[in-house]
């Protein structure tokens, strides 16, 4: 077989040689998990539950109206309730 250099790869790659001993295949790093990589955990938890579609309606109007999160709109009503 033809060693692959750089002024046959695009011949050979067109009459579909196999061309991959031009190519470092076993030096490739890319891809995988990086440390750091990713969004940072923000410490909160999902809770899944019901409520009445008026209480969903004025939780989302108050979001709106304040510029905030829903969730944002929860806890300033909940915590000084439960404390």
């Amino acid at each position: 077989m033809k060693k692959t250099t750089a002024k046959n790869l695009e011949t050979r790659f067109n009459e579909g040689e196999d061309i991959l001993d031009f190519f470092e295949t076993k030096k490739v790093q890319w891809g995988g998990a990086r440390a750091g990589a990713g969004r940072k955990t923000s410490g909160r938890v999902q809770y899944i539950t019901r409520l009445s579609p008026d209480l969903i309606r004025a939780i989302k109007g108050r979001a709106k109206s304040e510029h905030l999160k829903e969730c944002e709109v929860i806890e300033s009503l909940l915590i000084p309730a439960l404390k």
